[in-house]
């Protein structure tokens, strides 16, 4: 009865070859992420981030629609993006589209 019910649209991306200076810095990467999420339309309800030692960063929004998250490895120029809203056609390719170009990945 339910197998072909979609509940959501689930995005994992995988940028490689990213600024690692921009990598670093986990305040002007919040920014960006938060931003580029909120301007997409998707509504933050909460957020968190956490900046490991030595380096690295990862943070979260918590959305109306579902979640938002990023995780970075700046030595390795690589970032980790996972997003699921449960508006089902909402198109989140600009988003991601925006972030990539950002993060200057491949």
């Amino acid at each position: 009865m339910y197998a072909s019910l979609k509940l959501g649209e689930h995005y994992i991306c995988d940028l490689s070859a990213c600024n690692p200076d921009l990598l670093r810095d986990a305040e002007t990467l919040y920014s960006l992420f938060s931003r580029a999420v909120r301007d997409s339309g998707l509504t933050v309800v909460e957020e968190g981030r956490y900046e490991f030692s030595p380096h690295g960063f990862t943070c979260f929004l918590l959305l109306a629609e579902s979640h938002a998250s990023l995780h970075v490895w700046p030595e390795y120029g690589y970032c980790a993006i996972d997003l699921f809203t449960c508006r089902v056609g909402k198109d989140l390719t600009p988003l991601i589209d925006e972030i990539q170009a950002a993060l200057g990945a491949e």
